[in-house]
């Protein structure tokens, strides 16, 4: 087809170093540095996933919104347990993903 395999995944990798540099540098000024700061934003974009259903990127989106503004109206209700309210959040997309999905029988 045309498309060299090397140039991309160089092409890849890239993209995928430019955008994790340019949300670095977005997320930087609003949180300190330490050697955890990122991890409560990569749970919440996990949160942000599953909501989508880790199925498209434009769905991520949705999720992501989704949870944004789920943490936005809880921080201005309840601002202590605004973390809470977002991980509390997944245990029914969870609970309703696991009944309206049958699982098979395991051999």
């Amino acid at each position: 087809m045309g498309i060299s395999s090397s140039g991309a995944g160089r092409l890849a990798f890239t993209m995928a170093a430019l955008i994790g540099a340019l949300s670095g540098l977005l997320i930087g000024p609003t949180t300190t540095i330490f050697y955890d700061s990122g991890f409560l934003i990569g749970l919440k974009g996990f949160v942000a996933a599953v909501f989508a259903g880790l199925a498209s990127y434009p769905l991520a989106l949705v999720g992501a919104l989704g949870v944004g503004l789920l943490e936005s109206f809880s921080s201005f209700w309840a601002s202590a347990f605004k973390e809470v309210i977002v991980f509390a959040s997944i245990l029914p997309v969870l609970l309703w993903r696991s009944l309206s999905d049958p699982h098979g029988e395991e051999h």
